[in-house]
């Protein structure tokens, strides 16, 4: 995990999250959660079903206007041309009101729709800033972004045509039925005689359809997270000539994510061709078993302009059955898209069952006792460690990679809880106090520091919004980073990229100290803050961090002792267990492995 983000080590794990649920009680509760978000603007849709309605009606009325024309004022010896042109202005007119209603349908479709998935996504980003940093150690970021970004646009692009189209169907199949058997319930029952085989062509074709687009949102979810592993650490691949490997990689995904998308589209191309084929084939058999019925009983019981209605009333059935079994496919997209979001939404969150109350203490003396910790069951990070550090005083963690250091302030950050044991600040059990008002007791500044996208005072403000220019310009003068921002274009108002890519380490680094100054916190954390700058840059870091520390509690990891020479107590973590600890010349004396740490460092083997 970048550490820019957080100071997390634990496990990662790179996995998709779970694509479209196969258990058919899953489906329908997914639809249902749909549903609950529909239901918010209900006034909106009931505006769409009535233009649809009245859009629906309208259609079905002009087949039965072009019967009475052929049947009363064409189809006879003398033609009344003024009836004929009434009518036909009539259908005319209607078909203006038809077209008209079919772009309002979508206008407003398109709007609810909107208000929708905006609050969808709104919702899982709320969630994102609630969820705990064991989730984000666990899922592939890439997979999350595409279910906040692909996920949610399936559901906008699937509502949008779902709702209507589904409305639509309904009133068209029930509206033409009913005028197939009011006009001629001869041909409607050969109409109905083929509805069968249309329904196994439409299952067939839609059940290998969703099969595919299920595939194809999971290939996504797999191309967005190596897209973005490769701009993460794009410096790496380039400095280890990867540039190949990576593309190979993305190749790999991105044919298998061509693949299923093919296979989908294929599938769910047939669909029309086919329902089309079949609808021709009705007509035909209509027209013909019509001309025969015409022949053999009169036109008084089947007349051309009754054959011409039930031609067109078949299409109207036929249609939406196509139409409705293209919503199923789109559907399922939602229902695979919407079970992703609302698996995501409903993650238990870090802040469930937290205790209200806010950390009383006034006195910020921190006391580890006996706290066991394993990100995986029955892999020890911490073992039985237990230490007190006084108010005001600095507490160093020293040791080698991997040992348990940062582990530590995740515990004591309330990034994660200890498994047994407790955690005390100014003698009260953090576990029993609200993890925000722990955490707006700490200041933290990382080893690789993570700017966002504004200017230098806003970074500078970020965990003091309500600052004043003074108090930044203050803050930024300890921490010994005001004249490198005054020698900027636009001084405090220098746009920052994302990230702070157009500053160097340095420069984040004493910005993050001017934050961490700014907020004033009585609980100082350093994590690695000058392992990786120049030695000029270390001495301006280690002034500031001499402002910082003074009168506050502070944690200091350190690889470089000259760090933490001063710190009142030094602790040395190997394998999760405190093995030293002391002030500096304490552990000098005991010649243990602080002893050896610090004679390598400073040449005194």
């Amino acid at each position: 995990m970048n550490r820019s983000h957080s100071f997390s080590r634990g496990p990662r794990s790179r996995f998709t999250i779970v694509d479209m649920p196969k258990d058919k009680h899953l489906q329908r509760k997914t639809i249902k959660r749909l549903w609950q978000y529909v239901k918010l603007y209900p006034w909106t849709l009931l505006v769409v079903g009535l233009v649809i309605i009245f859009q629906a009606a309208f259609s079905l009325i002009l087949p039965y206007i072009v019967r009475i024309a052929i049947d009363d004022y064409i189809n006879i010896e003398t033609v009344n041309l003024m009836a004929v042109a009434i009518i036909f202005a009539s259908v005319a007119l209607l078909t203006v009101i038809t077209a008209f209603g079919s772009w309002l349908q979508r206008v407003l479709i398109a709007t609810a729709t909107g208000k929708i998935t905006k609050k969808i996504r709104t919702d899982a980003f709320l969630k994102l800033q609630k969820l705990p940093i064991k989730y984000y150690d666990q899922n592939a970021h890439g997979d999350i972004m595409s279910v906040i970004t692909n996920d949610v646009e399936t559901i906008f692009m699937a509502l949008s045509q779902v709702i209507p189209q589904l409305i639509n169907a309904i009133i068209m199949i029930i509206g033409s039925i009913t005028l197939m058997f009011f006009t001629s319930w001869h041909l409607t029952l050969v109409v109905l005689s083929l509805f069968p085989l249309m329904l196994l062509v439409i299952a067939f074709i839609t059940t290998r359809a969703f099969k595919h687009f299920k595939t194809q949102h999971v290939k996504l979810g797999e191309v967005n997270g190596i897209v973005k592993e490769d701009i993460d650490g794009l410096k790496v691949v380039k400095l280890y000539n990867q540039e190949k490997a990576m593309i190979e990689r993305f190749s790999e995904a991105n044919d298998q994510l061509q693949v299923a998308s093919f296979k989908a589209q294929i599938y769910s191309g047939m669909m029309m061709p086919i329902i089309r084929l079949l609808d021709n084939i009705l007509y035909g058999i209509v027209v013909a078993v019509g001309a025969v019925l015409n022949i053999k009983l009169g036109a008084s019981v089947i007349s051309v302009g009754k054959i011409q209605s039930m031609t067109n009333y078949a299409r109207m059935f036929v249609r939406p059955i196509s139409n409705i079994a293209q919503t199923y496919n789109m559907l399922q997209s939602a229902v695979a898209g919407g079970y992703r979001v609302f698996r995501l939404i409903d993650e238990p969150d870090e802040y469930l069952n937290d205790a209200p109350a806010n950390l009383p203490s006034k006195q910020f003396d921190v006391c580890f006792e006996q706290v066991n910790f394993a990100y995986v069951p029955k892999q020890k990070v911490l073992e039985n460690i237990s230490f007190s550090i006084a108010s005001g005083k600095t507490i160093a963690i020293v040791g080698p990679t991997g040992g348990g250091k940062t582990t530590i302030i995740n515990l004591l950050s309330r990034f994660y809880d200890p498994e047994s044991g407790r955690i005390l600040i100014g003698g009260h059990d953090i576990n029993e106090y609200s993890k925000a008002s722990v955490r707006s007791q700490m200041g933290v500044v990382l080893q690789t520091t993570y700017l966002f996208k504004g200017t230098v005072l806003d970074n500078i403000k970020y965990g003091h919004p309500k600052a004043s220019f003074e108090q930044v310009v203050a803050a930024a003068q300890t921490a010994q980073v005001h004249d490198i921002i005054e020698r900027l274009p636009r001084k405090y108002q220098t746009k920052v990229k994302e990230g702070g890519r157009n500053f160097s380490h340095g420069e984040r680094q004493l910005i993050a100290i001017a934050r961490a100054i700014l907020g004033n916190p009585p609980i100082i954390v350093l994590d690695e803050a000058t392992s990786s700058v120049d030695t000029r840059t270390e001495a301006k870091i280690q002034k500031s961090i001499g402002f910082l520390v003074k009168n506050r509690t502070s944690f200091i990891i350190a690889h470089r002792l000259q760090t933490i020479k001063n710190a009142d107590l030094i602790l040395v973590i190997q394998e999760g267990k405190i093995t030293e600890q002391g002030n500096h010349e304490q552990l000098i004396a005991q010649k243990g492995l602080y002893y050896e740490m610090y004679a390598l460092q400073f040449n005194k083997l």
